[in-house]
């Protein structure tokens, strides 16, 4: 009994934090003792696209969902941007050895990110590690992101949340977009201290002000949600058209759904097809999914049952519950011929 009442205490720490699937663990564990603190912790899952929380939702209202409202409501996962500078550099070592002796900083980063890499080695993260920690003892925004992510990661040293967070701090104030994404994040998700959307979505804002697309997907899902901010679904779709536009699979999607639905925007079923497209070439499963549906009912889109078929099958192979429950229906219905 004391495990399953520390199990539960976890777990409800973990949703609160707004963890999808401790939501739908707590919300399954709660059915037969706390139906509607079960049901609420069921929707926060299924509303942020937690497929089993949506079916067991719709099963305990007696609610018909379609596989096609199932849609992902878009706050990021705690993604973190790994690497301080672009892997575009081909300076050799030595020269960047040279450089880094004489004092420039981002050669530092540079031989920190080549030695946590391994370079065809094994990685040094001490190395790395010293190499990122001098580089922001000269005041440098991209050594202290790098310190940052080493800290979030655990990178050679024990995860310290509180630090990552700190070094994310130093170089966001010095403008560092990457940092002021990630450091929106964790202040999202009260990683490394308390929870504050409001102060996540002035970070998110300032790193989508220089064309951040992670922090532009991230404030379209907090105006769409309204969390942090006041809901506004046309800001919404405007944040995630500048991400979509940057190749974002989860802001395409989501700007589909909008698209599709009329939401902050005029209905256009033909554009909300093509951006479904395009997240499911990159291999969203759940775009896979709804494209399939737009091809089948000819939404947006010529009616074309034999694609359909082959996106429900990527979408199914991905591990989508959705498109394997209408995969599994297709197949009784044809003779397993699908």
């Amino acid at each position: 009994m004391a495990k399953k009442v520390e199990m539960l205490t976890n777990t409800r720490l973990l949703a609160e934090k707004g963890d999808a699937f401790a939501q739908f663990t707590l919300g399954r564990v709660l059915l037969k003792e706390d139906r509607p603190q079960a049901l609420k912790w069921l929707e926060l899952a299924a509303k942020q696209g937690h497929c089993e929380a949506a079916d067991l939702l719709a099963q305990e209202t007696a609610q018909k969902v379609s596989p096609a409202t199932i849609e992902t409501p878009g706050l990021p996962p705690p993604e973190i941007i790994s690497d301080p500078l672009d892997p575009c550099f081909e300076e050799s070592t030595e020269s960047l050895l040279a450089a880094a002796r004489s004092g420039e900083a981002d050669a530092m980063v540079i031989l920190g990110d080549r030695c946590r890499k391994g370079d065809g080695a094994a990685p040094d993260f001490p190395e790395a590690i010293g190499w990122y920690r001098k580089a922001a003892d000269l005041g440098s925004a991209l050594g202290e992101c790098a310190l940052g992510m080493v800290y979030d990661l655990g990178l050679g040293v024990p995860s310290d949340e509180a630090e990552a967070r700190a070094w994310y701090l130093k170089a966001a104030q010095q403008g560092y977009a990457r940092a002021q994404f990630n450091l929106g994040n964790m202040i999202r998700q009260g990683r490394g201290g308390a929870p504050n959307p409001e102060v996540a979505a002035k970070w998110f804002q300032a790193a989508a002000k220089q064309g951040d697309a992670a922090a532009h997907f991230a404030l379209g899902a907090l105006y769409e949600t309204g969390t942090g901010v006041r809901q506004d679904q046309a800001q919404a779709v405007e944040h995630y058209r500048a991400a979509a536009e940057n190749g974002d699979a989860d802001a395409q999607f989501n700007l589909a759904n909008m698209l599709r639905r009329g939401v902050g925007t005029e209905a256009d079923p033909g554009e909300a097809a093509s951006l479904y497209r395009r997240a499911a070439e990159q291999g969203k499963a759940e775009a896979q999914f709804n494209y399939a549906l737009m091809l089948a009912t000819g939404t947006g889109i010529e009616r074309n049952e034999e694609a359909a078929g082959r996106w429900l099958r990527r979408a199914a192979e991905s591990g989508h519950p959705p498109a394997q429950r209408e995969l599994a229906k297709l197949r009784r219905q044809t003779g397993g011929a699908s």
